[in-house]
């Protein structure tokens, strides 16, 4: 078992499903087992990394007072999801305050940010802002941070972003020396970048994000019926086999805190990662489809509750 990072992390920790600032996304939230979750996990203390922000507003394919755009997110069979989100935040300043009223609350929320390299030289720059402001609006609060280069529903190439990536490492952590970094993954990413980022001092890497549509269901499965933008990415049971695999072999390639993730619909699920080597074990699609479920691996997991 690797050395766990300052900053606590739980045992199974909750990714992305309670939103941009970690204290739910609506509708979910008039939904009696969601919010029975939501309470658990702050009593438990379980980590919670938020939805990706960007620096500045982002306009996706999902808007949620859309009702046009709500076919963006699609159910899938085995507990799954189909999702082309596309990464629709107010961007990071807009976030500030209920982010601090998610910590305030009692929560253990880590931000995620996620740096557009499509805009090139920009992208380094408006990282590092977004750092600046959550360390100024989050005071002692703000230690640690997840940076997300492995989002399969925007327009850059997460194959052909390490380069950028560990750029981007680089020059976060000499701006901000005592920030602890996250660094999210794709099964896209060789394992080579997940060692260079350990060489450059991440403190924990985070696999795997969605998995692309046509990588969970190649020919002579029908195309994403969301093909017109990208295909999405798809999470949950029909991604398990694929992301367990790859964080198999991640685990042989670093020493570094490892937390595995994708495609956990049970309790046995989650053990399989425990197995292989996790640190820690996200979750996320299982939240938002069998809110019940995930409860009884946050609480089979978290000290606090076990004792």
């Amino acid at each position: 078992m690797t050395q766990k990072i300052p900053h606590e992390i739980s045992p199974v920790a909750i990714s992305t499903a309670f939103g941009l600032d970690g204290r739910g996304i609506f509708p979910y939230t008039l939904w009696p087992a969601y919010r029975r979750l939501l309470r658990l996990v702050r009593e438990t203390g379980t980590a919670v990394f938020t939805k990706s922000a960007t620096r500045h507003a982002r306009r996706g394919n999902f808007i949620p007072a859309n009702p046009l755009t709500w076919g963006y997110i699609r159910r899938l069979p085995g507990l799954g999801m189909l999702n082309a989100y596309g990464l629709t935040n107010a961007g990071v300043e807009a976030g500030l305050p209920g982010l601090k009223n998610a910590l305030g609350s009692g929560l253990n929320v880590i931000p995620n940010f996620y740096p557009e390299f499509g805009k090139g030289a920009a992208a380094l720059r408006e990282t590092l802002e977004a750092a600046a402001l959550y360390r100024d609006a989050l005071g002692p609060a703000f230690r640690v941070l997840e940076l997300n280069f492995s989002c399969p529903n925007a327009p850059e190439d997460i194959a052909c972003n390490v380069a950028d990536g560990l750029a981007c490492v680089r020059e976060v952590r000499r701006a901000h020396p005592d920030l602890r970094l996250i660094a999210k993954l794709s099964v896209v990413h060789p394992f080579e970048f997940a060692q260079e980022l350990e060489a450059l001092g991440v403190h924990a890497l985070h696999a795997v994000n969605t998995i692309p549509y046509d990588l969970v269901f190649p020919p002579p499965h029908p195309p994403s019926p969301l093909a017109r933008v990208g295909g999405g990415g798809v999470s949950g049971g029909p991604a398990f086999a694929q992301a367990y695999a790859y964080n198999r072999e991640l685990r042989k390639k670093v020493k570094l805190f490892l937390i595995m993730g994708c495609g956990v619909t049970c309790l046995d699920e989650a053990q399989r990662y425990f197995d292989a080597g996790a640190d820690a074990v996200s979750l996320c699609t299982l939240v938002l489809r069998h809110p019940g479920e995930a409860g009884r691996i946050v609480s089979r997991y978290s000290p606090r509750i076990t004792g």
